[in-house]
């Protein structure tokens, strides 16, 4: 799995590479339960320690102290130097402190309001560690401060083997190791080819305004298999070996329709890049789409298991994942307002509810014209944000430009 983070200074971009940790041995395997185990005790520690002094703050009426990196790693340092922390010197300095700068960044998002109080990690949470700094990758293999080498495999190698290693993200799943390493690699410089094209996104597919529906691989045997393994932990005991081994079944299973998702929106967005130079989406409030229906006790919502089915699907559809692997992808990405772009006739411009006879028709009540609804909403898609760039825009005051190219003279996408 390749996919952008972010772009840090001009010309220079962080891309993330998903690698499978091929430990080797038992030992090696306990090493990266050790770091991983010894990262979530810190951080329990030390975010228990900071709710006390928060919680005391508050009850006097003082401010609560800002728990800065700085602050939490000079803890940390005293907690290591403790007695009976002696196991903790056993364990790479830095990496373990790491886990503190990602909690000092959670409580900054508290103060902030962006964000709910940080929460203690549980031994199922699935937590891993992070090797900030100087990554070490040679001959397939990750140096992990004093707990050896570990293999690293990816099916096609390294995409960017001139990129410069400067993170790597260690996480358990469903019994099993992973590593994200984060290169910082040249930006792709595409020359402007005068071509745009539309794109529809709906569950499970997505429309070209040149005619191509590009749909999603079926995953309905995954998702019963998924359904039949939560109800199955249902009914286990808690804490026992059977619900743990239906628990890692469920886990391989969730990773399986992930990894499945994250392949299609990769060779999607892909072969949409490859139309056109110029790519327009909508620009779809998906957390507001997803929102759930089911109201409150005074004013109930209603087909309340309809909309939670129809959030499901949205959300498995990966619309956000396209819309960031374009973001790199292509030379211009432009959002637009998504109101009635599929109720309008691309011929005539004429817009009707009506006019969308079912899912897949469209056929227009004023002129007649017939087509297919997606691919008619994605030609709709396409008119907006060419008119966006031309600065003749009407009602479409969202549109925005991604990324570091502009537009100029754009044509239909052959």
């Amino acid at each position: 799995m390749v996919y952008i983070i972010t772009v840090m200074r001009e010309g220079v971009e962080i891309r993330a590479v998903r690698y499978r940790v091929l430990p080797g041995t038992r030992a090696k395997a306990r090493c990266l339960n050790r770091i991983a185990g010894a990262c979530r005790y810190v951080w329990n520690v030390t975010l228990d320690d900071q709710q006390v002094l928060h919680d005391t703050a508050r009850m006097f009426g003082a401010s609560a102290p800002f728990p800065a990196f700085f602050t939490l790693g000079k803890g940390f340092t005293d907690l290591r130097n403790s007695n009976g922390h002696e196991w903790l010197k056993e364990l790479p300095f830095a990496v373990v402190r790491y886990t503190l700068k990602r909690q000092a960044d959670a409580w900054q998002r508290f103060f902030k309001g962006q964000g709910g109080r940080p929460r203690f990690k549980s031994r199922h949470s699935g937590m891993g560690f992070t090797v900030p700094g100087d990554v070490r990758i040679r001959s397939g293999h990750i140096a992990v401060p004093r707990m050896g080498d570990f293999k690293l495999r990816r099916r096609g190698g390294n995409p960017h083997p001139n990129g410069v290693p400067k993170q790597a993200v260690f996480k358990p799943e469903g019994g099993k190791w992973f590593c994200t390493v984060f290169y910082e690699v040249r930006a792709d410089a595409r020359e402007e080819e005068g071509t745009a094209v539309g794109v529809d996104r709906n569950v499970g597919q997505c429309a070209l305004s040149t005619g191509e529906i590009i749909r999603m691989p079926d995953v309905a045997r995954l998702e019963a298999r998924k359904r039949r393994y939560q109800r199955r932990m249902a009914r286990q005991v808690k804490g026992g070996g059977r619900r743990r081994r239906t628990g890692t079944k469920l886990s391989r299973t969730c990773r399986r329709i992930a990894g499945v998702r994250s392949n299609w929106c990769h060779q999607a967005s892909r072969r949409i890049a490859d139309v056109a130079h110029t790519v327009v989406v909508e620009d779809l409030n998906t957390k507001g789409m997803t929102r759930s229906a089911k109201g409150s006790t005074d004013a109930p919502g209603t087909n309340v298991r309809a909309k939670s089915g129809l959030n499901r699907a949205i959300l498995s559809s990966g619309w956000g994942a396209l819309e960031r692997n374009l973001g790199y992808k292509a030379g211009q990405v432009v959002l637009v307002n998504p109101a009635y772009t599929s109720q309008a006739c691309h011929r005539c411009g004429a817009s009707d509810p009506n006019s969308r006879i079912d899912q897949s028709t469209f056929r227009c009540q004023a002129c007649g014209h017939s087509a297919n609804a997606d691919v008619n909403a994605a030609l709709n898609i396409r008119r907006q944000g060419l008119a966006q760039l031309d600065g003749e825009g009407r009602g479409c005051s969202k549109a925005r430009p991604m990324t570091r190219q502009t537009g100029g003279e754009l044509r239909q996408a052959a």
